[in-house]
């Protein structure tokens, strides 16, 4: 691993943990494209591993924060959606290692696409109408249910995903997005963990530390940026208004789309 890389790395770190404490998405938007501009030898699952391990650990920076800033959910709401995204994420995972790297690649641009366009041309609606629990309970797990299997077949972690769909939920308020999508970040990535860890890949790093598909090493360094950006992230989110943040993401997600689109049509 070269210094470029490690600097490379650092950068990632930071992005990563502003784009989950600001938006809720855990930064495998951004990982992914990231890896698999940095090591090309990599197959696609070796990506999405080590993006979801990056993704967690971020995750888990964040909601200390959030739980010191008494941001307060639904617990029963968040165990039924996060078995809708486990088992999303477990079909997302298997459907993986049988559809060409193009598709997984397609699935990726084209979801952040929509989501992107969602998000810049959504109007403030502040999630005033309600609905019955039940109602709202399977319309919640079905929404996970979808972001999940895309999230388990890209390795962007969900959150990219889960953030813009828990929104359309009335029952989330803005400020509980993030704290929603980085908690089930966490428990949809425990769902996939193991079946990344548990597989022999057909490549390795040299002189790094990698486990199954995981390579450590690189999650190491990120995480630990990330853990070092923490506080001021927590300070950036309390600055910008809701609607501000919304615009931002959205122009996020085109990026990288369009970057993503790019790399797989040029290489």
């Amino acid at each position: 691993m070269t210094l470029t890389t490690i600097f490379i790395l650092i950068a990632c770190g930071i992005l990563t943990n502003l784009m989950s404490a600001l938006f809720g998405i855990g930064g495998g938007v951004l990982m992914v494209p990231i890896l698999h501009t940095l090591f090309p030898e990599f197959p696609l699952q070796m990506v999405a591993a080590t993006s979801l391990m990056t993704v967690m650990g971020t995750a888990t920076i964040n909601l200390i924060y959030f739980y010191k800033q008494q941001v307060s959910i639904n617990i029963k709401s968040l165990l039924l959606w996060s078995i809708g995204m486990i088992i999303g994420v477990q079909l997302g995972f298997e459907a993986s290692f049988f559809v060409p790297n193009w598709l997984i690649v397609a699935v990726f641009v084209i979801t952040l696409l929509v989501l992107a366009l969602r998000l810049f041309f959504a109007k403030e609606s502040g999630n005033l109408t309600a609905c019955r629990p039940i109602k709202e309970h399977i319309k919640g797990i079905s929404v996970c249910v979808f972001g999940g299997s895309v999230a388990g077949m890209t390795g962007i972690g969900g959150g990219s995903i889960m953030a813009p769909l828990i929104s359309l939920l009335p029952s989330v308020k803005n400020h509980q997005i993030a704290a929603y999508s980085n908690y089930m970040m966490i428990i949809g990535g425990l769902g996939n963990l193991y079946g990344y860890l548990s597989k022999t890949p057909p490549v390795y790093l040299e002189n790094s530390w990698q486990v199954g598909y995981v390579n450590f090493t690189v999650v190491a360094i990120v995480v630990s940026c990330s853990f070092m950006t923490s506080f001021f992230s927590m300070k950036l989110r309390g600055i910008l208004k809701p609607q501000t943040m919304q615009k931002l993401l959205a122009i996020i997600l085109l990026t990288i789309a369009i970057y993503m689109l790019l790399l797989q049509l040029f290489r």
